[in-house]
């Protein structure tokens, strides 16, 4: 998207907020929301940022004009740990000592498939009895080659 005013709206429809609960949530009028989507108000910096806490995204992806459709890295690390955490505890319960690129292996292809064909940010949490039967497939090839 080109314009500032296209990533400001974008971002907000990405976080899944009307104009009335964006500006509710901003403590401004709709007509001020309108106006920030429209190119009929000028964006001040506290404002940048201030849209991207509510819209949870990064103020550098508003600001250089990367599609809004980028996690913010903080949400991104946050469903890595998340990967890793269950990974880890399935290997746990497996009571298996996977060498660690089979680790990574798995914690790749659960992101890929959390990922896959989504636009929006994963808000929700994983699902691991989804992912025990490929987590505990890796493993099995690890352990026999």
């Amino acid at each position: 998207m080109e314009h500032l005013y296209e990533r400001i709206k974008d971002a907000r429809e990405r976080a899944g907020l009307t104009v009335n609960q964006a500006a509710e949530k901003l403590g401004v009028s709709r007509v001020q929301v309108w106006r920030m989507e429209n190119k009929a108000e000028t964006i001040t910096a506290d404002r940048l940022f201030v849209l991207a806490e509510v819209y949870d995204i990064d103020p550098l992806i508003l600001f250089k004009g990367v599609n809004a459709t980028t996690q913010s890295t903080a949400v991104l690390y946050k469903k890595i740990g998340e990967v890793v955490a269950m990974v880890e505890a399935e290997v746990q319960r497996l009571d298996a000592k996977p060498p660690p690129d089979v680790v990574g292996e798995a914690v790749v292809e659960i992101l890929r498939q959390e990922t896959r064909g989504r636009q929006d940010q994963p808000t929700e949490p994983l699902d691991i009895e989804k992912y025990q039967g490929l987590i505990a497939l890796l493993i099995k090839q690890a352990s026999q080659s």
